[in-house]
C-alpha cells in the first residue's frame, strides 16, 4: 500500500549526504558525481533507462564507505586498488541485499576499476566522474582549473580511464555552465527528474530504512544492531499501546532511521569507547538535528516520520535536544520513541558498562519521569513489558 509520494533521487541524496556533512571537502560528493556522470552519459548517447541507472549508481557509489579514514583515502589522486576495493565490495554487498537497488550493485563494485576493454560503460563513466569531482579544488574558481584537469585525463586515457569517456569529458568541459552549476550547487542530473518520481510503498521505505540502519550501526562497534533493536522495541510498544497497524509500522521505520544523523558525527567521537565529555556530547547532540532534516527531504508526507525519528532526545520539560521542545509539541509517537530509545540503551551492553538489570532500568526510567523528561504512561507500559523488551534487545546485542 502507498505511504507517500517520494522523489527517489531526493530520498537517496538525503541518505547518502549524511556521511558528507562533517567534512566540507566531501560535502555533496555523491550528488556532484551524479551531475558530472549525467552530463557524460548524455554526451555518450545513453538512453533514459541507462541514464537513470547511471544517476542512481552515482548517488550510491560510496555507500560502502565505513570510516573517515576510508573516505580520506579516496581523496588521493590515484588511490591504489587495495585501498578502494573494501568500500566497493561492501557497497556491492549492501545493495545486492535489497530489491530496490540490487541491479546497481555491480556498478558500485566496479566504479574504481581501471580501464580495460571489458569495463562496462556505467562504471567507466562513474570512475571519471568521481575523479573529476575529487580533482576540483573547491577553493578556486572552477573555470580556471579546466585546462589542467583535462590535460590530466588526456595523459591517463586508455591507461586508467576509458578513452571514449575522456573524450566525452573533453566535449562537456567546453560548456561553462557545466562547471558553474557544480561551483554554485545547481546540480543537473535528470530531465525534470520525473523518471525518478514514484510512490514508495511501506515495503520500499522499510527496506531503505533498513539499509541505512545497517550502515549507521556498522559505523560504531559498540552498539551492535542498535537501530534494528530500537525499531523492533518501538514496534512492540506501539502494538501494546494499541496504535493502528500503519502507525505501528511507521514507528518501526522511524526506529530504523532515528540515528541516521550519526553518519555526520566524526569517528573519533562516534567510536569513543567510553562516556563522552562535555565537548564530545555537544558534538554528538547534532545527530538528531541531522536525522530530522535528512528525513524531511524524502518527500511530501515525511514530516511526521522526521519528527518521530528526530525528536527521540527531546524531553517533556523542554530540556532535550536539538530543538528544546516541550510536552505540548511532542505527540504520542514522538514520546514513545523517546521511551523506546532510553529503554533500549539501558538494556544493551556498552563499552563502559554491561547491560543493566531490569530493576535498575525500571528505576532509571521512573527517575526520568519524575524529572519531567518522558511520558509516564508510556514509561509504565515499557516497565510492564521489560521481560519481552529485554528479549528483543538481546537479539540485537
Amino acid at each position: 500500500m502507498p505511504f507517500f509520494e517520494a522523489d527517489l533521487i531526493s530520498t537517496i541524496r538525503s541518505f547518502t549526504r549524511a556521511g558528507d556533512i562533517n567534512k566540507q571537502t566531501f560535502l555533496d560528493h555523491a550528488e556532484r558525481v551524479a551531475h558530472i556522470a549525467y552530463h557524460l552519459g548524455k554526451k555518450l548517447g545513453l538512453g533514459d533507462g541507462d541514464l537513470g541507472e547511471l544517476v542512481l549508481s552515482a548517488l550510491l557509489h560510496d555507500v560502502g564507505i565505513l570510516t573517515d579514514e576510508e573516505q580520506l583515502l579516496l581523496a588521493d589522486l590515484e588511490p591504489v586498488r587495495d585501498g578502494v576495493a573494501p568500500h566497493c565490495a561492501r557497497g556491492w554487498r549492501l545493495l545486492k541485499s535489497t530489491t530496490l537497488f540490487s541491479d546497481l550493485a555491480q556498478n558500485v563494485l566496479e566504479h574504481h576499476d581501471y580501464y580495460s576493454p571489458e569495463l562496462r560503460p556505467i562504471p567507466a563513466i562513474l570512475h571519471v566522474a568521481d575523479r573529476v569531482e575529487i580533482l576540483l579544488d573547491r577553493g578556486l574558481y572552477y573555470l580556471w582549473q579546466v585546462d589542467d584537469l583535462i590535460a590530466y585525463f588526456r595523459s591517463k586515457k586508455g591507461d586508467i580511464f576509458c578513452p571514449v569517456v575522456v573524450e566525452a569529458l573533453e566535449e562537456v568541459a567546453q560548456t561553462p555552465s557545466f562547471w558553474l552549476d557544480l561551483q554554485y550547487r545547481h546540480y543537473q542530473y535528470a530531465n525534470g527528474r520525473q523518471s525518478f518520481h514514484r510512490v514508495l510503498t511501506m515495503d520500499d521505505l522499510e527496506e531503505l530504512a533498513g539499509l541505512m540502519a545497517t550502515i549507521v550501526d556498522a559505523k560504531s562497534p559498540w552498539t551492535g544492531d542498535h537501530s534494528q533493536g530500537v525499531a523492533e522495541v518501538g514496534e512492540f510498544l506501539a502494538q501494546k499501546a494499541g496504535l493502528p497497524p500503519v502507525t505501528t509500522r511507521m514507528i518501526k521505520v522511524a526506529g530504523l532511521l532515528h540515528d541516521i544523523g550519526k553518519l555526520a558525527i566524526p569517528d573519533d567521537i562516534l567510536m569513543y569507547p567510553g562516556g563522552l565529555n562535555r565537548a564530545q556530547r555537544a558534538v554528538m547532540q547534532q545527530h538528531t538535528y541531522h536525522t530530522y532534516y535528512l528525513i524531511r527531504e524524502i518527500g511530501p508526507g515525511a514530516e511526521k516520520l522526521a519528527q518521530w525519528a528526530g525528536y527521540h532526545h527531546e524531553r517533556l520539560n523542554g530540556t532535550g535536544y536539538p530543538f528544546g521542545l516541550t510536552a505540548d509539541q511532542l505527540d504520542l509517537e514522538s514520546r514513545l520513541m523517546a521511551v523506546t530509545d532510553i529503554t533500549q540503551s539501558l538494556l544493551e551492553e556498552r563499552p563502559y558498562r554491561p547491560p543493566m538489570p531490569q530493576d535498575k532500568v525500571a528505576q532509571i526510567l521512573r527517575n526520568n519521569v519524575e524529572a519531567g523528561h518522558i511520558d509516564p504512561d508510556l514509561t509504565e507500559l515499557a516497565i510492564a513489558n521489560l521481560e519481552e523488551i529485554k528479549e528483543i534487545v538481546d537479539r540485537h546485542s
